[in-house]
Order: structure tokens, then C-alpha cells, then sequence
């Protein structure tokens, strides 16, 4: 016989949040019992696509629910502290759309409160592509010391001009609702991606960076959001000696780009953390003996928009089954926060920053 669905309560029902309406209604253990946001019109189109599952318009009474094992929180960055702090508080397992928090002295209050309630399980959507055969591979490489010392990372990611008119809500162009713009909407995937990988090596120390924000390429082509960064550029030290060069840069003259090279003193790897059609998977680089440079291709399954969409609902309800961690940590999360507040304070003035743990 197999186990009771976890029952899960969706906070938000925005673009997102009808993106992942998927991991509700897939049949792999977890389902929507009720649906809360402030708009009820919104809350009721995401409901049908849930089944018609309940609605309000109060999330706390959602949270009140018994029939509600966890919550999904999409709603926008500033509320994703209290609301995950309230959702623990109500005995409920949460999932937490990126950015986790705004700060990591949030990240901190969030421990505080699991701890004391430490059978409930949280993590984060940035969590979307860690299931990637590409990101397993690349781990298992890296822990097994295949590499070598692995003493270099350079991740950087490219992404094209939105097009003429967009529009997005305007607590995205607010850093004080949204925490920041492209590193916030974007840095979660990265670091949390490059946490996993890098395991144990991924130990910040001191964070020096610059960050830029959008601009209009035209007259007719303006990003929808110019208050908030759409760039940076940014070198982290790792308490091993290890360095990692992170570039994200949105909306400018020039293609889309999409790279990730590890480096090791045994052995390289080129990755890549999204879809990526034209990426043919795990690029392996080594010298062996007196032999020129031999790249081989390890094929392993390439992330997939549909399935990394869900992975944090799945591996939150696995967890929750099987009373194990789930792939985003509490802890990660704290690091990752820890490099964005450094960030933050490194392009404000022009100086290395060192990241708290």
C-alpha cells in the first residue's frame, strides 16, 4: 500500500506558482488541498488547475488548516520570513521560492525557529536543478577526488534582452521587497548549484565584487526593471585556497551565454546547470602521460524545464517521507546569503568583504 500523499497548502498564486502547479497534480506524492492570496480571482484560477481545491483569501488560515501537512510559499521576497516563520510555528513542512530570504540574518531567524520544531523540513526552490544528472555527476566527481585539488571555478551565465514591453510586478524593481535584481533573481540558482557540486569546498571567506544595474539597449527595448542590479561580476575565496569567478549579466549587446568550468590538478570539467540543448553534457578534460589534452563527453541526463520546475516540491516530499535532508539545506542557504550581503557590501564600497557563517 503506499504512503498518504503530503497534503500541501500553496501560498501565492502568481506566475510562478501556476508554473509548479505541476508537482501538485503529477501523482508522485504530493497534493494541493488549498490555495490563500490576497487576490481571490488569481487564487481561484490556480485552484481549478489544482483540482478545485479550497481558497482564501487569509493565508494564516490556511496555515491553521489540519488537513495541511506543508505549505509552498510563492509570494514575494519580503514576506517569505515571517511567512516561513509563521508556517513553522503551525507544525507545517515549508518549500520557500528563491530568493529564500532577503538577508542572512533572516536565514538565521528561520534556523532559530526549526530548531525548535526539528522534524519539519524547509528548503528552497533554488534548489530546481541540483536533480540534473549533470549536477549529480559533477558532485560525485568532485567528493570522489577525481579532479584532483579542484583550485578554480569559473561560472558564468548570459541571458538575452527581455522583449519590447515586458512587464513584471513593481516589487521586482524594489530591492527592499526583492532584495536585489538579477542576484537575487537569479544568484540563488547559481550558489546553491555550485553548494551542491562543490560540497565541503564550498566554504566562503571574503567575497570582492562589482554589480551594475539594467539599463535600455533602445528606446524600445527597456527592461521592466532599472532600479535593481542586472549584473556583477564576482570573486569569491574559499577557506581552501579555492577561487570562484562569478558573472551574471542580463540584457546587453550580445548573445546569451552559458558556462561553467571547474578545474582541478588532475582533471577539468565544463558544466552547465540549465537546459541547454545545444550542450552535448559533462565535458571531462585531462592529461594523461606524454598525450595531448583528451576531452570526453559524459552524457548524463541534462536538466529538463518541466522536471526542475518541481524538484523542490518533490524532494521536500520526499524528505518529508523518508526523514531525510533535502538537497537545499538551512545551511546552505546560509552561506549563499551570507556571499549575497557581502556582495552587496563589497559593490558599495569597492571593498573585499568577508562572508559571517
Amino acid at each position: 500500500m503506499s504512503p498518504s500523499p503530503i497534503r500541501y497548502g500553496v501560498i501565492g498564486a502568481g506566475v510562478i506558482a501556476n508554473a509548479m502547479a505541476r508537482a501538485f497534480t503529477e501523482g508522485r506524492g504530493a497534493v494541493a488541498v488549498a490555495v490563500s492570496d490576497v487576490n481571490l480571482e488569481a487564487a481561484r484560477a490556480l485552484s481549478a488547475k489544482l483540482g478545485g481545491v479550497r481558497v482564501t483569501a487569509d493565508y494564516r488560515e490556511l496555515l491553521a488548516s489540519p488537513d495541511v501537512d506543508a505549505v509552498y510559499l510563492a509570494t514575494p521576497p519580503f514576506l517569505h520570513k515571517p511567512m516561513t516563520v509563521e508556517a513553522l510555528r503551525a507544525g507545517k513542512h515549508v518549500c520557500c521560492e528563491k530568493p529564500f530570504m532577503l538577508t542572512q540574518a533572516e536565514v538565521r531567524e528561520v534556523m532559530a525557529a526549526q530548531a525548535r520544531a526539528p522534524h519539519l523540513h524547509v528548503n528552497c526552490a533554488s534548489s530546481r536543478y541540483l536533480s540534473a544528472g549533470t549536477a549529480v555527476r559533477a558532485r560525485q566527481l568532485v567528493a570522489a577526488g577525481e579532479l584532483g585539488r579542484v583550485y578554480h571555478v569559473s561560472y558564468t551565465q548570459v541571458i538575452g534582452a527581455p522583449k519590447p514591453g515586458s512587464r513584471l510586478p513593481d516589487w521586482r524593481n524594489d530591492p527592499a521587497r526583492n532584495g536585489g535584481g538579477i542576484s537575487f533573481d537569479w544568484g540563488p540558482y547559481d550558489l546553491d548549484w555550485l553548494a551542491f557540486v562543490l560540497g565541503d569546498l564550498f566554504r566562503p571567506q571574503t567575497v570582492f565584487g562589482v554589480m551594475g544595474n539594467y539599463f535600455p539597449l533602445t528606446p524600445e527595448r527597456v527592461p521592466p526593471c532599472l532600479d535593481v542590479d542586472g549584473r556583477h561580476t564576482v570573486l569569491i575565496q574559499c577557506e581552501s585556497g579555492l577561487t570562484i569567478l562569478w558573472e551574471r549579466r542580463a540584457s546587453e549587446h550580445g548573445p546569451a551565454r552559458h558556462t561553467i568550468e571547474i578545474r582541478g590538478t588532475q582533471a577539468g570539467l565544463d558544466a552547465y546547470f540549465m537546459p541547454m540543448p545545444e550542450k552535448p553534457g559533462l565535458l571531462h578534460h585531462a592529461y594523461t602521460g606524454t598525450n595531448d589534452l583528451k576531452t570526453t563527453v559524459l552524457p548524463d541526463a541534462p536538466p529538463s524545464w518541466e522536471d526542475s520546475m518541481v524538484t523542490p516540491i518533490r524532494d521536500l516530499t520526499a524528505a518529508i517521507r523518508e526523514n531525510r535532508p533535502t538537497a537545499n539545506t538551512l545551511e546552505a542557504n546560509l552561506r549563499i546569503h551570507g556571499i549575497l550581503d557581502a556582495l552587496i557590501a563589497s559593490a558599495r564600497t569597492r571593498q573585499a568583504m568577508p562572508v559571517t557563517i
